[in-house]
């Protein structure tokens, strides 16, 4: 959880710059594989009756291409804002969980390793971007 008192964000604003597991905002490797720690950096600034939140989420992402199944790794830098209306009763804003969303919504549900990737062969498995298949027609 990236938890933030409303009460701790001054009037020239708070700037934040965490490294923290996926688990801290509550993400699975069920839902997105990230193989390092999410680096957070973001200005939260009071708005008449909002937070205003700028962030930049970078981690490594794996991946399994979709026709070879081969695995993939990639550094993504994410920017987000996020606006938090404020009532007198609020206490925290969660920038964590807003993170977590945007990320799980973000994952491609497809993903090549590259654009002419030749896949595996159906019959006996061979990655045809590696090696000739040993089939006979």
């Amino acid at each position: 959880m990236i938890k933030i008192s409303v009460r701790d964000i001054p009037a020239k604003g708070l700037d934040i710059d965490q490294s923290i597991p996926k688990e801290g905002i509550g993400l699975s490797s069920e839902e997105v594989d990230i193989r390092s720690l999410l680096n957070v950096k973001a200005r939260l600034e009071k708005v008449d009756n909002f937070v205003i939140a700028n962030a930049r989420v970078k981690a490594e992402f794996g991946y399994m291409c979709a026709r070879c199944l081969e695995e993939l790794y990639t550094t993504q830098e994410r920017a987000y804002q996020f606006d938090f209306e404020i009532n007198p009763e609020d206490e925290y804003i969660d920038l964590g969980e807003e993170i977590r969303q945007e990320i799980i919504m973000a994952n491609p549900a497809k993903v090549l390793c590259s654009k002419d990737c030749k896949g595996i062969c159906p019959k006996c498995g061979a990655n045809l971007n590696k090696e000739q298949c040993k089939c006979v027609s």
